[in-house]
């Protein structure tokens, strides 16, 4: 939720936005008329990568007011059959495969057909799988400016993965996590069991299982997701994660809060604009001596792995890397 009196109208959100060039005159001017409520320019020309969420230095979250204002003017423009179609999308069919007792839950949510390889291997053995539209947090409703669903959704989200009784769930989906940690909170709902990411979860795993892991000997890119602007205190889990499947995830400019978002939003609204920032993402890793890229969201990998597999990069999910330094075949 944007906080207004935290905000002290400074418009660092806009002038440090990677995906416009603003003087301090223009951001200022701008980011007056959104407080006014106004319909300015940056509604049409945001990427909705919330990366102001987490540039703000007073933490006023001025993402959650241009999405607001987004869904109130419609200024991205988004047509009736795209939100029918990601509409669609974000339906699949509810299954709980029960686990072993005292293992947590995993939350696939409605993901689970978007990676490039099935979620699966020995650190997920045992645990039981939730899949389904009941699980899913609705948070990629933000990439076509639309708050809504996720405010009138988030209660049932938490609702029905309570009720399935587990002390603790793991969540594949970043969106899904920062739904349930940051997002719940902030809209007053209350989180019975406890949020796990995946990435605490194989860091906890790895470490119980050095012996098992043969280093990747790897460079790699991270892709980063939009998702974890809301919860960047996560990051070094990222660095644990390849560390201990030795792999070196390489310096590079847009990554960490410099990140570029994967552009996936943008192919809906402005799809020249995109493919610009796809290939200005994937030359940054390659110049900085990436062997692969790997993502965290499935919808980053979806977006980007075409673009880097015909530049000569193969991308994979952090996930697939853990289970290739196992010894994992990834059918």
């Amino acid at each position: 939720m944007f906080i207004r009196e935290k905000c002290d109208s400074c418009a660092e959100c806009l002038i440090q936005c990677p995906f416009v060039e603003y003087d301090r005159d223009q951001a200022e001017a701008e980011w007056k008329q959104l407080l006014a409520g106004e319909r300015a320019p940056i509604l049409s020309a945001c990427a909705t990568c919330a990366a102001c969420n987490e540039i703000c230095p007073q933490g006023a979250n001025p993402f959650d007011l241009i999405v607001e204002l987004q869904e109130q003017t419609g200024a991205l423009n988004v047509s009736e059959k795209m939100k029918e179609m990601f509409s669609a999308m974000c339906r699949a069919k509810n299954k709980v495969t029960p686990g072993d007792p005292g293992r947590p839950a995993l939350s696939v949510c409605v993901v689970r057909r978007s990676f490039p390889h099935d979620v699966r291997g020995r650190p997920f053995r045992g645990m039981t799988l939730i899949r389904g539209e009941k699980y899913f947090c609705q948070m990629g409703w933000v990439h076509l400016g639309m708050f809504s669903p996720v405010r009138e959704g988030i209660a049932a989200f938490i609702r029905n993965l309570d009720v399935l009784g587990h002390e603790e769930i793991v969540f594949v989906h970043d969106e899904c996590y920062s739904a349930a940690t940051v997002v719940a909170r902030d809209l007053g709902v209350e989180v019975p069991f406890r949020p796990i990411h995946v990435l605490e979860y194989l860091r906890d795993w790895l470490l119980e299982h050095t012996r098992e892991v043969k280093p990747l000997g790897m460079k790699i890119a991270y892709q980063r997701p939009c998702s974890s602007r809301w919860t960047p205190e996560k990051e070094p889990l990222v660095d644990e994660v390849l560390g201990l499947i030795g792999a070196e995830r390489v310096e590079r400019r847009y990554d960490r809060k410099n990140a570029l978002c994967c552009a996936f939003p943008l192919m809906v609204t402005d799809p020249g604009r995109a493919i610009g920032y796809k290939n200005q993402n994937i030359e940054d890793a390659k110049a900085h001596g990436a062997e692969a890229l790997a993502t965290l969201c499935p919808l980053c990998y979806q977006s980007l792995a075409p673009v880097v597999s015909e530049q000569g990069l193969p991308a994979y999910t952090i996930i697939d890397l853990v289970r290739m330094a196992l010894g994992e075949s990834l059918d």
